[in-house]
């Protein structure tokens, strides 16, 4: 049998009645320990180190194994101040192409590229092999990125209620519907656009193609209680439309930094009065 993730699970889940439950326990237990990665060990010294122990166990069991395999590199897991052993890396030594290779978790089974690249390994396809490979990487990116607009979106969602909230603190004169508007509220969620990835293929495309320059964040800062005065969302709305004539705002001012710079304003007048 070629050692790939199939014969892993056999030799790891053989019933202990199995005739070949005993050699299956001294393949696995031969096998495990040159998975771990040594603290000090770069993934090229892992390699160097368990290539010819592994080349063995290969070739010493001759009626279950062929001298075709990979062997999986494991690091360490920090989680909850504890550490646990066992944390898959992305690389692998391959036997038949004699090297350490790198196979990035594509999807949620990466065993399935470890057990594709063996098999073009075989085959002895090493155009196949680079192309596949080029492919894999570019799919792990693109997944990745996915990821990250998720996140994105959920942040953004987040920072609604933040803008919300700051707005109920120094606008408490204008309606709820006004401050909803300002804060860009949503009263619907559609929770089937953030786990669509059409929704951000599509989202991706327009990106790209839009050149011009995207809106400045509405990210209200936080008013110190002296400050505080009731403003009317017009008054609010007008400084915002007419920044990019005041002198000393930038374009990047913040909603936040026009209300403060408002409230200065009218206390500057009062005391002139």
């Amino acid at each position: 049998m070629d050692l790939d993730s199939r014969t892993y699970f056999k030799l790891n889940h053989v019933s202990y009645g199995d005739e070949n439950f005993e050699k299956y326990g001294r393949i696995v237990d031969a096998i495990w320990p040159l998975t771990k990665r040594r603290d000090h060990e770069t993934p090229e010294m892992w390699c160097s180190r368990i290539r010819d122990p592994f080349r063995k166990i290969l070739e010493e069991n001759p009626r279950i194994l062929s001298k075709n395999g990979y062997i999986i590199m494991y690091g360490k897991l920090y989680e909850n101040d504890k550490v646990h052993n066992g944390y898959p890396t992305d690389y692998i030594y391959c036997s038949v192409c004699d090297s350490l290779v790198f196979i990035p978790g594509t999807g949620y089974n990466p065993r399935i590229y470890h057990d594709s690249h063996l098999k073009r390994c075989i085959s002895g396809n090493t155009i196949s092999n680079d192309h596949a490979r080029r492919k894999e990487i570019l799919q792990s990116i693109d997944r990745r990125e996915f990821q990250i607009w998720q996140y994105k979106q959920y942040i953004l969602k987040e920072e609604v209620k933040i803008n919300r909230l700051r707005l109920e603190l120094f606008s408490q004169s204008t309606s709820h519907s006004e401050k909803d508007k300002l804060a860009s509220v949503s009263y619907d969620h559609d929770a089937n656009f953030i786990a669509s990835y059409e929704n951000y293929a599509q989202s991706k495309a327009t990106v790209a193609k839009n050149t011009m320059p995207s809106a400045p964040n509405f990210e209200p800062a936080c008013i110190s209680p002296t400050r505080q005065r009731s403003a009317s969302a017009p008054e609010i709305r007008n400084l915002w439309n007419d920044r990019s004539n005041m002198p000393n705002i930038s374009s990047r001012t913040t909603l936040g930094d026009l209300a403060e710079a408002y409230f200065d304003s009218v206390r500057t007048n009062a005391g002139r009065k």
